[in-house]
């Protein structure tokens, strides 16, 4: 191996292999299940080649900080920030209220170099699915920056200490890496940069190996170098096949078989053997030099397709066009950013202010530009998008919904479908005189001595049942909505599942009624099949592409759950049913405007069209427990 660090076409090769996965693994699983170790394969890689150069100039003392972060904007940010800013523009266009505010919070995210802590804080209630999150992937991008403003400063310390001691130390910082795996932590560890670094340190340390190799004048034979590039290959390969999404010790030790391989493939493929031209295929090397922007633009192109189908598995017909669609980004992109590029030498300074500065203030002015602009605020004042969360998940609010000035007798308890009831409670308490106070957070059912993983897992949940143990006695009135469907059989692994729900909902009852309490039980609102704010904003944008989609009840456990509730309900005579549901159209539009912000939550404007429906025809609190409860607050 020679000792300039001239261009592999071999290292192209392998950079398709990754990248072919990664999208291959994000058009379907299913087609290769281990695709997404092509990230992977992108930090051995790129910790091989960083490595390799730092090693190289801190050894000759020419080492710069400032000339490493110069070619480190020069090929990572151009194309960054054009796909950034296209997500946001695209995003402005497509995407409802609650999904542009999430897109805007990666994109900040993603400009600091944080967006693998934003992504890990784990998928948000009411985020749309990960599949639909157009900036997802540029976690990756996070990890191995993070990595490179940490290595310099730690290979320094010991560039110039023995081969030995180099070695011994990344050994070091690796075996951290991988026993940090076992340290419990609220983050999907999935994102979290020292849990990745190991897989760059595998291809720092093949670096540093190479360079004591090349001075020492040693190198593997020719066969030995053909049989270890081709058993590397294939356990690559097979790495590819047989690992999965849900992969245990991954990230962790199952990822040193998939690193190795790489770091293998890397080092023998440094040498002439007989299967090298495999290595070498020009198709493959083509698509190595076009990865960079093809990784950046095929998860932005499959997102928005998502968004737009409302399903993960896409339409067979759609596969090709977007195929074509994220390779035409591409070649835009690397044939007139990426390349021209290459041959402007800037300084620090001017590169820092062209490649970085100016586009995160672009990035900045788009995001409060378009969370401002007049469509946003249009749908909030019509009440079209998700009701303000601000009480939901948390305590530290009043959360007090209907008539202004009577202290709140009335406590509703629940999930999210309590908390999307409050238009409707705040109209009804209005029309009939009295207030409540709402206690919420996702997930959460309650019932006395409620036992599931939501409430073991999130504090939020515990603060709802703490809330309802400490205060219930100052509440004569007790409302409960919640989606009674997941406590069905069916749905049991959802993580607000209690086996034995129901005989603890009636215990409960029984318990309120020996505390002479009435109690409301809201029936649950069925989910739909697609996104009808969602809906509503493409037949507005995009007329003449987005269908008018009619909107249809998706087949879930709703009925089912409805149903065991009535049948508990039915045993007490303190019981009400609220069906306010009952009232929602079944083209689930009201005067052509959405019901629903999402798939199942009802939006603030038809909370309150609910409250005239149904307050038209009946009471909520009957008039003569009203005044009872009215003079007894006073």
């Amino acid at each position: 191996m020679s000792k300039a660090l001239t261009y592999r076409a071999d290292i192209d090769t392998l950079r398709a292999v990754a990248v072919l996965s990664v999208v291959c693994f994000h058009f379907s699983k299913t087609w290769l299940p281990g695709g997404f170790l092509g990230v992977d394969v992108f930090f051995v890689i790129s910790g091989f080649l960083i490595t390799l150069i730092l090693h190289r100039e801190m050894n000759a003392g020419v080492f710069s900080f400032k000339n490493f972060y110069v070619r480190r904007m020069k090929r990572i940010l151009p194309v960054f920030f054009v796909v950034v800013l296209t997500a946001l523009v695209l995003g402005a266009m497509l995407f409802t209220p609650d999904d542009f505010a999430m897109l805007s919070r990666s994109a900040l995210a993603s400009v600091l170099f944080a967006a693998n802590f934003y992504f890990a804080r784990g998928q948000g209630y009411f985020d749309p699915a990960q599949e639909e999150k157009p900036l997802l992937h540029i976690w990756s991008l996070s990890v191995e920056e993070q990595y490179y403003f940490v290595f310099p400063i730690l290979l320094l310390l010991v560039v110039r200490r023995s081969y030995r001691e180099q070695m011994l130390f990344m050994a070091l910082l690796m075996l951290m890496s991988l026993l940090a795996a076992y340290i419990p932590t609220g983050l999907d560890k999935y994102y979290l940069p020292h849990l990745r670094a190991f897989e760059m340190l595998t291809g720092s340390m093949l670096a540093v190996f190479v360079q004591q190799q090349t001075l020492a004048g040693k190198k593997p034979g020719e066969k030995t170098a053909a049989c270890g590039s081709l058993l590397a290959g294939l356990t690559l390969l097979a790495c590819l096949w047989f690992y999965h999404p849900g992969m245990p010790y991954f990230p962790g030790w199952a990822g040193l078989v998939p690193c190795a391989a790489t770091a293998a493939l890397i080092y023998y493929n440094g040498f002439d053997h007989r299967f090298k031209k495999l290595f070498q295929w020009r198709p493959l090397v083509w698509v190595g030099l076009i990865s960079y922007s093809l990784y950046l633009w095929h998860f932005l192109v499959l997102a928005f397709a998502r968004y737009l189908s409302g399903t993960e598995h896409l339409p067979d017909a759609w596969l090709l066009p977007l195929a074509i669609l994220m390779l035409i980004c591409t070649l835009i992109t690397y044939y007139g950013v990426e390349q021209p590029i290459k041959s402007w030498k800037p300084g620090f300074a001017r590169s820092f202010a062209g490649f970085y500065a100016l586009p995160a203030i672009m990035v900045a002015v788009a995001v409060a530009g378009f969370q401002q602009s007049a469509w946003i605020q249009e749908y909030r004042q019509q009440g079209l998008a998700r009701a303000d969360t601000s009480c939901h998940n948390t305590l530290h609010k009043k959360c007090v919904w209907g008539a202004e000035g009577e202290p709140p007798w009335v406590l509703m308890l629940g999930d999210s479908h309590a908390d999307q009831y409050k238009t409707f409670i705040d109209a009804m308490g209005k029309k009939e005189g009295w207030s409540a106070k709402l206690v919420s957070a996702d997930t959460c059912a309650f019932v006395r001595k409620y036992d599931a993983r939501v409430l073991h897992n999130n504090a939020s949940c515990r603060n709802v049942h703490q809330y309802a143990d400490e205060h219930l006695a100052e509440y004569p009135i007790v409302m409960l909505a919640m989606r009674w469907g997941n406590q069905i059989k069916a749905d049991k692994l959802s993580v607000g599942y209690d086996e034995q729900f129901f005989d603890k909902l009636d215990a409960t009852l029984t318990h309120f009624a020996a505390e002479n309490k009435t109690v409301y039980l809201f029936t649950d609102n069925p989910a739909i099949q697609y996104s009808a704010l969602r809906a509503y904003k493409l037949q507005h944008n995009l007329p003449m592409w987005a269908p008018v989609r009619t909107l249809h009840k998706q087949d879930d456990n709703v009925d089912a759950g409805n149903a065991a509730m009535r049948a508990v309900a039915a045993k007490h005579g303190n019981v009400h049913i609220v069906d306010a549901q009952a009232f929602l159209p079944d083209n689930f539009l009201f005067n052509g405007k959405p019901v629903y912000a999402d798939l199942d939550h009802i939006n603030p404007f038809a909370g309150a069209e609910l409250a005239k429906r149904y307050g038209a025809r009946f009471s909520l609190l009957p008039s003569g427990l009203q005044t009872k409860q009215t003079q007894a607050a006073r």
